[in-house]
């Protein structure tokens, strides 16, 4: 069985090398869909019979290891040291990634983010960053 859940957070980032607009400083409404796998829980009288797993628990998963890492704050790759140091000294919220802050390295970095901690018998099958309503990567956790 695959259940899949969604939350939004706002955030920034830089694309330095990039050819158009995204070189610049600037915000998207980022979604982030996590997609799980696993059996129907089937003890009886369990609070989560019948589910994979509960989606308050994905749900409270994904708000504390992206959306509170991140919300209203900055994405920046690590050899962008110009942004780097601007950016750390003026944010809080700040992940410094080791490649630049697109939606794929994001959809990566938000893989790695809820994996550990979901139940055992729970597999994160694929991670979705929506950086526009028209525009996405997917993350399966396979590398390249």
């Amino acid at each position: 069985m695959i259940i899949s859940r969604k939350i939004e957070l706002d955030y920034g980032h830089t694309l330095p090398n990039s050819f158009s607009f995204c070189n610049q400083l600037h915000g998207h409404r980022g979604v982030v869909e996590a997609t799980v796998e696993g059996r129907m829980i089937d003890k009886k009288g369990d609070a989560q019979e019948g589910m994979v797993m509960d989606f308050k628990f994905l749900n409270d998963i994904m708000m504390t290891h992206i959306h509170d890492v991140l919300d209203h704050g900055f994405a920046v790759w690590k050899d962008d040291h110009e942004d780097l140091e601007f950016i750390t000294r003026r944010n809080k919220r700040v992940v410094i990634t080791n490649e630049p802050p697109t939606a794929e390295c994001l959809a990566k970095w938000a893989f790695n983010q809820i994996e550990p901690h979901l139940p055992a018998n729970v597999s994160l099958i694929n991670l979705r960053w929506y950086e526009t309503p028209n525009n996405w990567a997917d993350y399966t956790g396979e590398e390249e």
